[in-house]
């Protein structure tokens, strides 16, 4: 390797607990060569009154997470299932529930190591975006044009507000879908923040404006939001150029579950304070693929607390949740991965290693 070149990256199998007792938390665990015991043990701090001392133990082998019940109380679920067999095989990324606690086995565990959430512009921070709002400070603060991609719902336009309040001028935003005014009278002469959103539909008059705006206006900057890249949206390549100075790409909310456990929290909090939220909301959230990501999972949770409360419930769960929330889009890619019986599990039994969860503490 050469001198200076940067090292590869060894990814780190391990656990991130997100969920415990009642509260979101986030806590990351490498497992070791004898595995990985989940329970009070290990989270010498929980609140969960269900999780055994010793609950379950995950062992990473062949790229397969084993998950093991070790003969606790209240049982084990790896993706939503109990274990009959008391022993799967999962893929990562996959979520397992212990008692009260829940938790995602990923292939590498270091960006959530020493990691906490945050509040940042009205947005809840993780690990996996704490570094993109950092970029988003320093091209607020050196007056960059920046092009922020994501899927719908990702949060872009959080993240186009920050970059606007973090540059302190004053600011518009124009969506051609939603305003019918043109782009000329929203970016006036005292506008030096500009938020464009469905720039796809900008159409000619808007799109020699902004042109316009760029030639002549050294003052203005410019923050874009996509769904993908520029030029894939009719947009010149000269023009998409000038907007994307700097890019940054947002992650999907299944690509951030130390920050979707929050934000469930927050949105039943929201909704019907006096309601307590249940683990398996946590985990039916996980195991769904959420294509309008945080925009549809913050809805979808505060309209099913606030149906749950009118029914006169004091606890909101995970089959409280209408069966197409989160599932909008056919094949889409959720958090969780495949679950296979082991060999052992086939060997002892030949029925399914799983059964489907029930209202199980």
């Amino acid at each position: 390797m050469a001198e200076g070149e940067p090292t590869a990256h060894t990814p780190v199998p391990g656990v991130v607990v997100v969920w415990s007792g009642a509260i979101p938390v986030v806590s990351a665990f490498r497992i070791p060569e004898g595995g990985l015991v989940i329970g009070r043990e290990l989270l010498e701090n929980t609140t969960d009154d269900r999780i055994s001392r010793q609950h379950a133990r995950v062992m990473w082998r062949d790229k397969r997470f084993i998950v093991t019940d070790l003969g606790s109380r209240n049982g084990t679920y790896a993706g939503g299932h109990a274990l009959v067999d008391r022993e799967v095989t999962v893929t990562a990324p996959s979520v397992v529930r212990t008692g009260r606690t829940v938790s995602v086995l990923l292939e590498d565990v270091t960006p959530f190591e020493g990691s906490t959430i945050s509040s940042q512009h009205d947005a809840i921070v993780g690990a996996s975006t704490q570094g993109l709002w950092r970029e988003v400070e320093v091209c607020a603060a050196q007056n960059i044009n920046l092009l922020i991609l994501g899927e719908p719902g990702s949060g872009k336009g959080r993240m186009a507000r920050g970059y606007a309040k973090i540059r302190n001028r004053p600011e518009a935003v124009f969506n051609p879908t939603i305003q019918a005014v043109p782009l000329e009278r929203v970016a006036g002469p005292a506008i030096e923040t500009l938020i464009l959103e469905q720039v796809g539909k900008l159409g000619p008059q808007n799109l020699a404006t902004l042109i316009k705006l760029l030639d002549s206006r050294p003052t203005l900057r410019v923050v874009t939001t996509a769904v993908m890249a520029l030029e894939h949206l009719g947009m010149p390549a000269e023009v998409a150029e000038r907007l994307s100075t700097e890019l940054i790409v947002l992650p999907p909310l299944r690509d951030r579950p130390d920050e979707m456990a929050f934000l469930v929290h927050d949105a039943v909090r929201g909704a019907e304070p006096a309601l307590q939220i249940h683990s398996t909301l946590i985990e039916a959230c996980l195991l769904r693929p959420w294509p309008g990501n945080s925009r549809e999972l913050v809805a979808e949770v505060s309209r099913t607390a606030h149906t749950v409360a009118a029914q006169g419930k004091n606890n909101i769960r995970g089959e409280d949740l209408d069966n197409d929330a989160g599932h909008l889009m056919v094949g889409a890619p959720t958090l969780n991965a495949a679950v296979q019986p082991t060999a052992v599990g086939k060997q002892r039994k030949k029925r399914s290693s799983t059964r489907p969860s029930g209202r199980s503490d």
